[in-house]
């Protein structure tokens, strides 16, 4: 009974024995872990829409003995290959330097790592956004809980040369055969980047701007093509259309009176009077003819 006691109150004191390195490192893999669970379910809950991914299959030891994938062999294979190679990634801190920034730094190489960017190639693009997103925020978490007096306070180290990301299990469907090496994996896709790191070429497509002024210069020769074989041919020949008409007009403007009728017996119609209009009565010599010339006698004489 004294034992127990005894124990139970140096128990405290034993977890706070835990130095900073080694919490570190427990912190690394706890992060590695939910990093790999989020990849698979991502993955699984893409290619099974009427099921979910176990939320209890968060160690690789777990997932080793996850079997529901409704026969497909191929698939189940491609798991097992990425959940044997994404557990070396616990192996790659607590070896080097203890830093924040080695830290940092290998957790974001899983996100870039070849393995990673072949086992999430059948998502849409947005969904790899995504999920590079959370996976992100994830490790920002993890960066924030970093106890940084495990660095032991020596002489700063020069900057060590980036190791490959590589992992020595391929990721393919058909196991490698012996003495096989193994196949180099296929390039990443530039949408899969995370938003960390830093572009290594041109963009990948010419962008709305190029598409947008690409249909507008189609836009362009089509109503050029549309004015020239269409507009100007009718243009053309309404133009001699109505220079027919002038022609035409012009030709019984000049000689009205060939087609003038005449009556049977051959005397032409006299023209006919003209009616008189209706201010032509109150004037004093409405009927056209001259006053008479008419003289005083006592003029005369």
């Amino acid at each position: 009974m004294r034992f127990l006691l005894t124990l139970l109150l140096f128990l405290p004191f034993a977890a706070l024995a835990q130095t900073p390195a080694a919490a570190n490192k427990q912190l690394f893999d706890r992060t590695i872990d939910e990093l790999n669970f989020r990849t698979f379910e991502t993955v699984y809950d893409k290619h099974f829409t009427r099921q979910k991914f176990p939320a209890t299959l968060r160690t690789a030891a777990a997932r080793r003995q996850f079997t529901n994938f409704e026969g497909n062999a191929e698939l189940q294979k491609l798991f097992l290959n990425y959940n044997d190679g994404a557990e070396h990634y616990k192996t790659r801190f607590g070896t080097g330097p203890l830093t924040l920034a080695e830290f940092e730094k290998q957790l974001s190489g899983v996100l870039r790592d070849r393995n990673f960017e072949f086992f999430i190639r059948g998502l849409p693009r947005d969904e790899k956004a995504a999920l590079v997103r959370n996976e992100q925020r994830a490790i920002k978490q993890a960066t924030a809980q970093f106890n940084a007096s495990a660095n032991p306070a020596a002489q700063p180290t020069p900057p060590q040369p980036e190791e490959p990301l590589a992992t020595p299990a391929p990721l393919t469907t058909n196991g490698p055969a012996p003495g096989d090496e193994p196949a180099a994996a296929p390039a990443a896709e530039p949408g899969i980047r995370p938003a960390s790191a830093p572009a290594d070429g041109p963009s990948p497509g010419p962008g709305w701007v190029g598409y947008l002024t690409l249909l507008l210069s189609l836009g362009s020769f089509g109503l050029l093509l549309l004015v020239v074989f269409s507009l100007l041919p009718e243009m053309r020949r309404l133009r001699r259309q109505v220079r027919t008409l002038e022609t035409e007009q012009a030709y019984y403007s000049a000689a009205p009176e060939a087609d003038a009728p005449y009556p049977p017996d051959g005397t032409p119609t006299p023209p006919a009077e003209p009616v008189p209009s209706f201010f032509s009565r109150f004037r004093p010599h409405a009927t056209g003819e001259l006053p008479a010339d008419q003289y005083d006698e006592e003029e005369i004489s």
